[in-house]
């Protein structure tokens, strides 16, 4: 009777933890940069069955280059400007507003205290009209070794929304410990006001609850809503047309980024309304405003040519950084606290439970790799005995789909459980290590030598 042998040899047992110390410690970043572009992928991948309930009730307004070159003003906007453009805002009744500019220096030509109280007086109309407006704020002492933070004659008409946080990646926090206090992010400052409203199961009960709460992984959203089309020509806003499917298109745009991004989508998933559109005369533009502003939850941002605020979106690529708390607030608005989110890393390292379902996967693939190697070494023996190694592992491809299964069915339990999916391009590529057999017998068959001609 012949004896098997070992699955695994006592160096390739080495090389494995090896390979599991560089997968876990990831020196070079090349499985954070996998992570990452897996993530995005499997991002881009939900994006166009991403719900449109958050989008009804959350709205941006843009002030952008057109709206400076319509008003001829400059960056930053006089105070005076400002408050034509937030009292108009006003009109409209939103449900609360977040502004996210930093009002941290006074820029007034004439006397600074009363160039700012011009703006300050107009928020305050906010206050007595009972709409919440939340400004932004970097969370430090203004002055403390020269770090800038909002003006006081702002902070005393507003609530404080922290927009500068460290310590959660790419994620998106509800509350952040800020050395001023602690301070929610704008995202759940203005789901706090949704929820005054509506019922929302589990709402964090304060800012430090909020803290304790996982960050966002934040999914982005494909589809426009319909009330685009009524102020804007949204012609140049859709994908560019491929005749494959759209996941085939993702799937190619993901591995051929560098020459395609024709699979990025032109324009922001929120509604966005122009600040130009704020200063329509005509009766039946004012009701339509009205009625796209109107009890919504509104954002104000910036997309000025000479600014840098602007963030990645795994759907859009770069857009103004207003567009990620908008996000967030949909993510919250449609999902409340079944928000999907990265697992929490071990206490003093940056590895979680996800990394070592990872590495098991990487195993699962090792182990059926061994043995269909040991299968093919004693394959005339296990051919006789027709024993069960011969029936699964005479070809590498049942063993390709059941990793496969596997990973279709870690993704969608991860899913259900609102975590971010695990390497999936990663695993895949890796996965095809069960096929390496099929790939050099096929790349090492001798060519067919041709036959010459006679003359």
């Amino acid at each position: 009777m012949s004896k098997k042998p070992p699955l695994f040899t006592r160096r390739r047992c080495c090389l494995a933890l090896l390979i599991g110390l560089l997968a876990i410690l990831d020196p070079f970043g090349l499985a954070s940069s996998s992570d990452k572009a897996s993530a995005e992928w499997f991002n881009r991948m939900l994006s166009s069955s991403y719900p449109s309930i958050g989008q009804q009730q959350v709205a941006v307004v843009l002030i952008d280059d057109a709206y400076l070159m319509r008003n001829n003003t400059s960056w930053p906007m006089p105070y005076g400007e400002q408050s034509k453009l937030f009292k108009r805002l006003l009109a409209y009744k939103p449900k609360a507003v977040f502004v996210d500019l930093l009002y941290s220096h006074d820029h007034s030509l004439g006397d600074p205290a009363q160039g700012s109280q011009l703006l300050a007086n107009v928020f305050e109309r906010y206050q007595r009209q009972g709409i919440p407006l939340f400004l932004a704020n970097t969370g430090v002492r203004r002055g403390a070794d020269g770090q800038p933070n909002t003006l006081a004659p702002f902070a005393k008409v507003s609530q404080p929304a922290v927009v500068v946080w460290d310590g959660v990646d790419d994620a998106y926090p509800l509350a952040f410990s800020a050395p001023l206090r602690v301070m929610e992010t704008p995202a759940m400052a203005l789901y706090r006001e949704f929820c005054k409203t509506q019922v929302c199961e589990r709402l964090p009960r304060n800012a430090q609850a909020a803290v304790d709460s996982p960050p966002i992984a934040v999914q982005w959203g494909l589809n426009l809503a319909p009330e685009q089309a009524r102020i804007k020509d949204i012609g140049d806003c859709a994908p560019a047309p491929h005749v494959l499917p759209r996941w085939m298109t993702q799937l190619a745009q993901a591995v051929f980024w560098r020459i395609d991004d024709s699979a990025l989508a032109r324009c922001p998933y929120s509604l966005t309304v122009s600040a130009s559109d704020l200063e329509v005369s005509a009766p039946e533009d004012q009701a339509l405003i009205a009625q796209l502003l109107r009890d919504r939850l509104v954002l104000v941002g910036a997309s000025i040519t000479s600014t840098g605020d602007v963030v990645q979106s795994a759907v859009h690529g770069q857009i103004p950084g207003v567009y990620l708390h908008a996000m967030a607030l949909d993510n919250l608005v449609t999902r409340g606290m079944d928000y999907d989110r990265e697992p929490a890393s071990l206490a003093r390292f940056n590895i979680s439970w996800l990394d070592g379902l990872e590495l098991g996967l990487l195993a699962l693939i090792a182990v059926l790799k061994a043995l269909h190697i040991r299968q093919l070494a004693q394959q005339p023996v296990l051919v006789r005995r027709k024993s069960w190694e011969a029936r699964l592992f005479s070809s590498p491809y049942p063993s390709w789909v059941l990793v496969l299964l596997v990973l279709a069915a870690v993704c969608g339990l991860l899913r259900y459980n609102h975590y971010t999916a695990v390497n999936v391009l990663g695993i895949t590529l890796l996965s095809l290590l069960l096929l390496s057999d099929r790939f050099e017998a096929y790349f090492s068959q001798p060519s067919r030598p041709t036959q010459g001609t006679q003359g």
